[in-house]
């Protein structure tokens, strides 16, 4: 990368005066360091704006990091361009950032108390919106450019020397690698609360791509990074219809995996294939586990369309995951519990609704094989975005279990049903189950089977 010289003064009479009395220059750098040249070996000085090249390597600098950094913000085109203001999840800038022009704002919300809390006229878009489609930088710059972790943003903060100093007439942080000596500068830029830009010049904020991590039951918040002179942390957090700058990194984004102990053996039921004997997640035969959307191996506290992973909001359409996701990386059992575990296919449920007996115990239901031994499916009706099971208040009846088999046909329409998942549903109180088209992006229990 290359270092951009400063100079407090310079006065240069004549080239010719200097190499006659065998002058000397010393360059200070901004680390500290300097380097002493005969003024013979000189042929002529430039000085240069301080752009660098794009798009190019000079965009990426090795902070000696988990990730790579970038040199500019997101809208810039060198280090001391502020770069654009973003709302969280947004891709464009905006003259105003107000919580009624926020793009992603819950339409179902209203205000009143009894009925709603505040934090739920946001959509939350997931843990991290880091490389999905809510995330500027990889929309903006693609390949595996993205917004940074929340813990990657603390990596920086604890893994840099730094120093508050000014490039081009900008003030703001110049953050050095102990590692490789490489710097990045970080303007301070401020940020947009409505149409006004507070903090110019004065605070560094940064939106990071994680989620507050508190409950679901509290204000809708995301975590930002915020620098000065003084003070350095990702731990603040902000609503998301402030405008923040943005720092892309580059590397590939977190993909998280529940990781869970597998049962030691499957349940014969007499059938083509063996049951677990209990939910993905769980412990015991009578206990939900966790809800998963169709696709994802991660539970999530809500579940609706804006933060299921395989769905676009800027195209409104859905990633297709193939007519069978059964042990493939898409696969939730296979993911969590290891190669020998899958999804069941729609025909092996199929084959549980018709040749078991099925049998109420309380709001689960008993599933008894031809051979005599059964299995316990229990009730978990499906997880929505107030992060608690549908009719939760009153008494759950209804169990909805995944299947790898995507939904075939067409809607009423003619538009493809890209966004069903063939499961099962089934009604303890009224002794029914079958085979259901659900919502891909809905949470629901999984029941895995043998491979």
């Amino acid at each position: 990368m290359k270092k951009l010289f400063t100079f407090a003064a310079l006065s240069i009479l004549s080239v010719g005066a200097m190499y006659a009395q065998e002058h000397s220059m010393r360059i200070h750098f901004n680390d500290g360091t300097s380097t002493l040249i005969k003024a013979t070996d000189v042929a002529k000085i430039t000085f240069e704006s301080g752009e660098t090249p794009q798009p190019g390597s000079d965009k990426m600098v090795d902070m000696g990091l988990s990730v790579k950094w970038a040199a500019w913000n997101v809208g810039g085109t060198k280090p001391s361009d502020y770069g654009n203001f973003y709302a969280y999840g947004e891709t464009e800038p905006k003259t105003e950032y107000t919580i009624d022009n926020y793009k992603w704002l819950w339409e179902d919300w209203n205000d009143d108390p009894t009925l709603y809390e505040e934090w739920e006229h946001y959509l939350k878009l997931g843990a991290t919106i880091a490389g999905t489609n809510y995330d500027v930088a990889h929309v903006k710059w693609g390949d595996q450019w993205r917004m940074p972790t929340r813990e990657e943003w603390t990596e920086l903060i604890n893994s840099c020397k730094w120093s508050w100093t000014a490039i081009d007439g900008v003030s703001g942080m110049l953050a050095t690698s102990q590692t490789t000596g490489n710097s990045i500068f970080l303007p301070a830029a401020g940020n947009m609360v409505d149409a006004d830009h507070t903090h110019d010049q004065v605070g560094c904020f940064y939106w990071t791509a994680s989620e507050y991590d508190a409950t679901p039951e509290v204000e809708c918040r995301n975590y930002r990074a915020n620098l000065d002179g003084n003070n350095r942390s990702a731990d603040g957090y902000d609503y998301p219809e402030v405008g923040f700058s943005v720092r892309a990194v580059y590397g590939p984004a977190p993909d998280p995996v529940d990781d869970f102990e597998a049962p030691t053996e499957a349940v014969d039921l007499g059938l083509s294939v063996k049951w677990a004997p209990y939910n993905l997640g769980a412990f015991s035969d009578g206990s939900l586990g966790i809800y998963l959307c169709w696709g994802e191996y991660a539970e999530k506290y809500y579940t609706h369309r804006y933060n299921y992973k395989y769905y676009d909001p800027i195209t409104d359409s859905y990633q297709d995951l193939g007519e069978s996701i059964c042990g493939t990386q898409y696969d939730c059992a296979t993911r969590c519990w290891g190669e020998d575990w899958r999804l069941p296919t729609a025909a092996e449920m199929q084959e549980l609704i018709d040749r078991c007996t099925w049998t109420r115990s309380g709001y689960n239901v008993i599933i008894t094989g031809p051979n005599g031994n059964h299995i316990t499916l229990p009730a978990g009706e499906t997880m929505n975005y107030r992060g608690k099971p549908t009719n939760s208040l009153s008494p759950v009846d209804t169990g909805y279990y995944l299947t790898g088999d995507a939904a075939t046909g067409t809607y009423g329409n003619g538009k493809p049903k890209s966004d069903q998942c063939k499961g099962l549903r089934f009604q303890a109180a009224e002794g029914t189950h079958g085979l259901y088209d659900m919502y891909r992006g809905v949470g629901v229990q999984v029941r895995p089977v043998h491979k």
